[in-house]
């Protein structure tokens, strides 16, 4: 059939609320999420087959490549759905850590069911429409829906519920410079669940999280008094390494927020000068080997 590559972006938190747990036992959510230009890069080689197989490597040793995978779930489930008997080998070049708050896996998944409906156009055959996408993606994973719009959206509900932010809006953030963090731990999605409930932590009310948003949107709040993420309270008071390095950069201006549960976080740049002297300074905090990176917001 054919070969693509395709980008697979990490998102950023700018606004995370969880605003408490649903019947269903996910926790509610509003969030204004936004695609980075730092990403994965995963190729897609499909051909056609008596029977539908999926094969995937990753340069990541440390992660599965069968269906536990995001990246093959998605793929066995774009041929399940659309009935096409196609053999998909899939190599994913991870540059995005994993445990990260980042959204990895999801994008992993997005970017596979982006990549397979392109390669099913170009040949001509039916592939799932952008509405059987969306619900595959949805059910692959909570954050796998925002990952096909790439642009900054607001999610709602689980995760599921996308709404888009003014043109305006979206203007002051595409470009945004930045730079991503985490040290050499992760913080477990469960764990970091639990402490909201728990006596370090609370939920937020959702009138508050709302109001915040709108005036956000409205141009009578900046973008660095936005910042807000649930997890981050219990997070650092378990944590100190966190405190530690977000005193220090605070102290010299900059804007800095946890992104998703942990443990990557970011801090907002004026410039690439800036981002560069933020590198340093998480460095020289944290060790020269720690995960450190240059992004913009996409959009």
């Amino acid at each position: 059939m054919g070969q693509i590559e395709v980008f697979s972006p990490a998102k950023i938190n700018l606004f995370l609320s969880v605003l408490g747990r649903m019947e269903t036992g996910f926790h509610e959510l509003a969030s204004l999420v936004a695609p980075v230009d730092f990403g994965d890069t995963i190729c897609i080689e499909a051909e056609a087959a008596t029977e539908a197989s999926v094969q995937l490597s990753c340069s990541d040793e440390s992660l599965p490549t069968d269906r536990s995978n995001l990246a093959f779930a998605a793929a066995e489930g774009f041929l399940l759905r659309s009935g096409l008997n196609w053999k998909v080998t899939i190599d994913l070049q991870k540059r995005i850590p994993h445990g990260a708050g980042l959204g990895g896996g999801s994008s992993n998944a997005s970017a596979v069911l982006l990549g397979l409906s392109e390669l099913a156009e170009e040949a001509g055959q039916l592939g799932l429409s952008g509405g059987e996408r969306l619900e595959l993606a949805a059910e692959l994973g909570s954050d796998c829906p925002l990952f096909l719009h790439g642009k900054p959206l607001v999610m709602r509900g689980r995760g599921e519920l996308l709404s888009s932010i003014s043109e305006e809006a979206r203007q002051r953030l595409v470009g945004r410079e930045l730079v991503l963090f985490k040290p050499s731990f992760s913080i477990g999605t469960a764990w970091a669940y639990r402490s909201l409930s728990g006596s370090g932590g609370r939920f937020d009310a959702r009138e508050w999280a709302e109001r915040r948003l709108s005036a956000w949107e409205a141009g009578e709040i900046s973008l660095e008094t936005l910042l807000h993420n649930s997890f981050q309270t219990p997070t650092f008071r378990k944590f100190s390494a966190f405190p530690a390095l977000f005193e220090r950069l605070e102290a010299q201006g900059f804007a800095c927020l946890m992104s998703g549960s942990g443990s990557c976080c970011f801090a907002l740049a004026d410039s690439p000068a800036q981002a560069k002297t933020l590198i340093s300074q998480v460095k020289e905090r944290w060790g020269e080997r720690c995960f450190a990176e240059r992004a913009k917001v996409l959009g």
